[in-house]
């Protein structure tokens, strides 16, 4: 496996990953130009579809094969430091950063478009200080229960995590898989390392995929309070998430773990760009089939409301398949901007949402297409993440000398 540049990272994975953050930057950008996301505060009129398409087909994987790189490295991060210093090194990395974006970032840019909002209907302003204790008390509900996300536009109103969410679930996935393992240990003293056969690789893929298919559709039809809709459900308001892609994200986390130990990169015979390529473009057009029938009818047939319970998660599977078996082939080196970006990448991520959360009320009243305010706030999120980043991690070091 290469890994130039540097031993201890895997170039194909890094890259992976440092692609994956880039496009989810972009697509928190086209949040303000689309219709997908509801609970955004600010809306351009006339949304643009092809913003649509790209945020919809994003939302099918994107954190989907994000939660399957964590997990990968979660194994290896456990046996170098012990339970206790494996969840320390989680909360920190993680909670953390949790923390203080959702009591500072989060408040403050809430607080824009509040400010924005009111003064363009003419309505009674609180100062800050105000707005943020209010936005405290309603995290300190610790509301448990459905989010009716058409309702989540103010901290103040309802709380919501916005894209720290994934920092909350990761860390329970992280804690969970942590306890498991340890638990694993005890029970089996000591296990040689084996590598995993392509059978062996497909029927676990086999596996998970039918365990997918079951949980999401269980869920779908008795547990969501529509079939197609977003249920977003908070528990405590400490971890909030989509009840049916939590199934997918642990199947996903729990295959990248299963990756590592039984060294699935080593096997070229699974990683075949043209097929996956291919059952990815099949699944697509089946998704978008039975998708048709159950958002243009009052009425879905069941047959339809199946085949996307079937349809949907191994639709996401082989998007992970697709970018790995493309980045492991073509994509496995790193250089020296690469190698930037893998650094720099998890700190993108924590940043980036002030800017399109905020610079698409500067663009609101500019006379230009849609889709150019999209690609300017998208070029913006990234330079000022990206630019960010770097200068944080230059004082720190400067610091530490």
């Amino acid at each position: 496996m290469k890994t130039v540049g540097n031993s201890n990272r895997i170039a194909f994975l890094d890259n992976i990953r440092s692609l994956l953050i880039i496009l989810v930057l972009i697509f928190h950008s086209g949040a303000s130009y689309g219709t997908g996301v509801e609970f955004w505060p600010f809306h351009e009129n006339n949304p643009n579809g092809i913003i649509d398409f790209f945020m919809f087909i994003g939302d099918v994987f994107f954190m989907a094969i994000m939660f399957f790189v964590a997990g990968y490295f979660a194994l290896p991060d456990f046996l170098k430091k012990g339970l206790c210093g494996f969840i320390k090194g989680k909360l920190t990395r993680l909670g953390l950063p949790w923390l203080i974006i959702t009591v500072t970032v989060l408040p403050a840019i809430d607080y824009m478009h509040y400010v924005f909002n009111h003064i363009k209907q003419s309505l009674p302003i609180i100062n800050f200080i105000e707005y943020w204790l209010l936005s405290m008390k309603k995290i300190g509900e610790f509301y448990v229960g459905w989010m009716d996300m058409s309702t989540y536009f103010y901290m103040t109103d309802n709380f919501y995590q916005r894209y720290v969410w994934f920092l909350s679930l990761l860390l329970l996935f992280f804690v969970i898989f942590g306890l498991l393992y340890k638990l694993k240990q005890y029970i089996i003293k000591q296990k040689a390392d084996t590598i995993d056969s392509t059978w062996n690789i497909f029927k676990i893929v086999v596996i998970t995929s039918a365990l997918m298919i079951v949980l999401f559709g269980f869920i779908r039809f008795n547990i969501y309070q529509e079939f197609m809709g977003n249920g977003w459900f908070s528990l405590g308001n400490i971890i909030q998430f989509q009840f049916g892609k939590i199934v997918i994200y642990g199947c996903f986390f729990w295959l990248g773990t299963r990756a590592y130990s039984g060294k699935w990169f080593g096997n070229n015979d699974f990683w075949k760009p043209w097929a996956w390529a291919i059952i990815c473009f099949c699944l697509f057009g089946l998704n978008m089939l039975a998708l048709k029938n159950i958002s243009s009818s009052e009425n879905p047939l069941l047959l339809a409301k199946m085949a996307f319970c079937a349809l949907y998660p191994l639709w996401t599977l082989s998007f992970l398949g697709l970018f790995i078996s493309v980045a492991y082939k073509y994509w496995n080196r790193h250089t020296k901007f690469s190698m930037s970006l893998a650094k720099n990448s998890y700190n993108m991520y924590l940043i980036h949402y002030i800017v399109p959360f905020t610079f698409p009320l500067i663009l609101s009243h500019a006379v230009i297409p849609i889709l150019i305010k999209f690609i300017i706030v998208s070029i913006v999120t990234l330079i000022f993440s990206y630019a960010f980043s770097i200068l944080t991690m230059k004082r720190m070091s400067k610091n530490i000398k």
